[in-house]
């Protein structure tokens, strides 16, 4: 068996730090995944912490993560790997949005939801995730306390 995909939508709450390490997760996917070179993947995702790995991405370590996007970008047509280059990076680009958004600003945490795919294989050590698509910012932490809603 291959890999299924699921898309779904997942709702999260980040501070600054952790939006720009989901950014860089989703950059090392883009640069070092679906070229295939799986340890200047794990090399670029070092240094993101493991909670932000299980939080967003649903995986214990970046190890596992990296070996699951390699492998599935191994399998894939070129024309399939376009498309999955274009969604992550539209998945990077909203990553980075969540980072404007809190820096320099008076909020300190952010709560949206994003698109997400899901691919699962049938050696559950090769599953990973990434996101898609366009967030949809539910509501702002104001450092002074508080939540505003969007």
């Amino acid at each position: 068996m291959g890999y299924v995909s699921t898309e779904y939508i997942q709702r999260v709450t980040f501070n600054l730090q952790e939006a720009k390490d989901a950014a860089r997760v989703q950059q090392a996917i883009i640069n070092h995944g679906f070229p295939g070179r799986t340890t200047e993947m794990v090399t670029a995702i070092s240094g993101v912490l493991l909670g932000l790995l299980s939080l967003v991405f649903k995986l214990p370590t970046y190890i596992t993560f990296s070996s699951g996007v390699v492998g599935t970008a191994l399998g894939l047509v070129p024309s399939e790997k376009a498309a999955l280059t274009d969604m992550a990076t539209q998945g990077l680009i909203e990553f980075q949005n969540v980072v404007s958004l809190l820096a320099g600003t008076n909020y300190d945490l952010v709560e949206f939801d994003i698109p997400k795919i899901r691919f699962t294989h049938n050696d559950s050590s090769k599953n990973w995730e990434m996101a898609t698509g366009n967030i949809r910012v539910i509501r702002m932490h104001s450092k002074s306390g508080g939540w505003i809603l969007a």
